[in-house]
């Protein structure tokens, strides 16, 4: 019985997330309660440090290319627009009180964003060229509270907010009876706000 209540004791040992090593994936519960990415739309991944400090990386990624033909129109137009953007985030999470059965954490940390946007519009004589590059940093603190209904998984509400700050480079290009017109703009936006509170669900492994 001493050798049966020990290693069950051990396993138990085992089973708790909120350990140094232990390892989650974290998805966001969004309408209709589909799951996405909580920290970003790619990846978000988190690992313990020990009970009360945790580290959270999230990526996020978006990319789309179109083409639109006018097989009708007399000057042959034909337009494209390719989006693509990246960020990435890294926060330390501190866990207040990591023995209750609802836990209390926040954390702080940097994140980083890139984007590029490219509209061409094309026709017979002429060749009109959008072209836009952001480039940004961020600030993001949150705070929220977890709650395990199975050892290896939580459910988690948690509040963001960031302060950001966004450089954005566009390009326009226009190309007309063999003659090139460019006109360029750069602008700089400050932002500091609230993203609203989400719900999530992390699977610990």
């Amino acid at each position: 019985m001493l050798m049966i209540s020990h290693v069950q004791a051990q396993e138990s040992e085992n089973l708790l997330p909120l350990q140094e090593g232990s390892r989650a994936l974290q998805f966001q519960i969004s309408e209709n309660f589909n799951l996405e990415s909580f920290s970003g739309s790619v990846f978000s991944y988190k690992r313990q440090l020990s009970d009360q400090k945790a580290t959270r990386i999230g990526l996020s990624l978006s990319s789309q290319y179109a083409v639109t033909d006018y097989p009708d129109d007399i000057n042959d137009q034909n337009d494209s627009n390719m989006q693509f953007n990246l960020g990435l985030s890294y926060s330390r999470m501190n866990y207040i009180n990591p023995d209750s059965e609802i836990k209390f954490y926040y954390g702080y940390g940097p994140g980083v964003n890139f984007g590029l946007n490219r509209t061409v519009q094309d026709e017979t004589n002429s060749k009109l060229t959008n072209r836009s590059v952001l480039y940004g940093i961020s600030g993001i603190g949150y705070a929220g509270v977890e709650w395990f209904f199975h050892s290896s998984m939580s459910l988690h509400a948690e509040y963001q907010s960031s302060i950001r700050l966004n450089h954005r480079r566009i390009k326009q290009t226009n190309e007309q009876n063999a003659t090139d017109n460019s006109i360029r703009n750069n602008s700089t936006v400050f932002s500091l706000g609230g993203d609203g509170v989400q719900f999530g669900l992390s699977v610990y492994f």
